[in-house]
């Protein structure tokens, strides 16, 4: 118990002497003066790889070029007088012309035809029929009587009601005679039809279509009964 006094005596008393001295070093020491401090300035640490921040582009305008008024020579202001929208007008009925009768054509002249024509007409004291017969030859001399017949020739006869009549081929010869019949004519071919028909006739001689005469009118009285007889001659 003794022993563990003493250790600790001596600590504090080595404890106390160290606080006078250091008491007494502090009030010996002079007081400092104090000086200005001097704010130190912020260093600048560079930083690699920096990127700058992006500045909006700014956008032109553009610029509206003025356009040039032209100055009117005239000083007066027009004055602008409202004009009425007339409504349309009903159309005019003009009075009917007479239309211009139009000249008759010229007439086409008529072409040379091969055969030339002779008509006969005669009494046939009979109504029995409607006849025209013909004669269709090659003259070579008619002073002597020198004639070829001709064949496959016909008749186109035309009657008053506009019917269309065809006579049988030309060939071989025959003759009108006894009595009723006319006069003696020789034929070779003829046209003939019931009843017998008055009026105006027209009539052309005609081979495989194509005409070969002028045409020749004639008339059948309706009284005396008539018939007619055509020489179609082809002269050299």
């Amino acid at each position: 118990m003794r022993r563990n006094f003493i250790p600790w005596f001596l600590v504090l008393v080595m404890l106390g002497g160290l606080g006078c001295s250091v008491g007494t070093l502090l009030v010996r020491a002079p007081t400092p003066t104090p000086q200005p401090t001097r704010t130190p300035r912020p260093t600048f640490t560079f930083t690699p790889n920096w990127t700058p921040t992006r500045m909006p582009t700014a956008t032109a305008t553009p610029t509206q070029t003025p356009t040039e008024t032209p100055i009117p020579t005239d000083t007066a202001t027009p004055t602008l007088v409202p004009q009425e929208v007339s409504e349309p007008e009903e159309p005019v009925e003009l009075p009917p012309q007479d239309t211009p009768t139009p000249e008759p054509p010229t007439a086409t002249p008529t072409p040379p035809y091969p055969f030339t024509t002779e008509v006969f007409v005669f009494d046939t004291q009979g109504a029995l029929e409607t006849r025209v017969t013909a004669y269709v030859v090659e003259v070579f001399d008619a002073s002597t009587g020198h004639f070829k017949d001709l064949w496959d020739y016909q008749i186109k006869l035309i009657d008053p009601m506009g019917g269309e009549h065809l006579s049988n081929m030309s060939g071989g010869k025959n003759h009108t005679v006894g009595p009723g019949l006319g006069n003696d004519r020789w034929f070779n071919t003829e046209v003939k039809f019931s009843p017998y028909t008055p009026g105006h006739y027209k009539a052309w001689l005609i081979k495989d279509g194509v005409q070969q005469s002028p045409v020749v009118e004639f008339d059948m009285s309706p009284s005396p009964t008539q018939y007619v007889h055509i020489d179609f001659l082809l002269k050299h």
